[in-house]
């Protein structure tokens, strides 16, 4: 039997339902696994005893920083503490700017990717999915003043997207990244 055709009947014999999702790359699995692994961290946090955790990084950072868990200060100040693999943020983690801004969420070879949660220092926030680095998918950016725009984002930017007033009266939506002004309501 040659090897491809080993590799048929093992794919086959391991067929889960994947209720209508199907996984196209490896990169998939990758993101698939951080956010259950991102699950089971916050179950850790409540339930005593469930722990799931890497091995410390060495006392000094290199490309050892591989498959472990660690903190690292850059020289600007800035700091990330999490996972990391090939010397690259990569699973749960948190980057501090100097300035006070900070990420909190996943990271795939050194870039904010999957759920993630961005905070400036005058309180606004971003939370939601993030895609090379930038807001993509499903998010909400909530100002400290109340006023929020909730949807899906593309590169960055509000695509199809309501934005609400700190009442939370709708004030106008994105139309394929177009802002549209809603009726008044009466």
């Amino acid at each position: 039997m040659d090897a491809g055709s080993m590799c048929a009947q093992a794919v086959s014999a391991f067929n889960p339902d994947l209720g209508g999702y199907k996984i196209s790359d490896y990169r998939s699995v990758d993101r698939m696994h951080s956010m259950i692994r991102a699950v089971f961290l916050s179950l850790s946090l409540i339930v005593p005893g469930l722990a799931l955790a890497l091995p410390s990084c060495p006392a000094s950072f290199s490309q050892a920083f591989d498959n472990c868990e660690g903190r690292y200060q850059y020289d600007n100040g800035d700091a990330y503490s999490g996972e990391w693999r090939a010397g690259k943020k990569h699973g749960q983690g948190t980057y501090v700017w100097a300035n006070g801004q900070r990420y909190e969420g996943q990271w795939v070879d050194g870039r904010k990717e999957g759920f993630g949660r961005y905070f400036w220092p005058n309180g606004d926030l971003f939370e939601g999915q993030f895609l090379n680095g930038i807001y993509h998918g499903e998010g909400t950016l909530t100002y400290v003043s109340g006023r929020k725009v909730v949807g899906e984002w593309v590169d960055g930017k509000p695509f199809k997207a309501t934005s609400f007033d700190a009442n939370g009266k709708a004030a106008y939506a994105y139309t394929d990244g177009v802002p549209q002004c809603l009726k008044a309501q009466g």
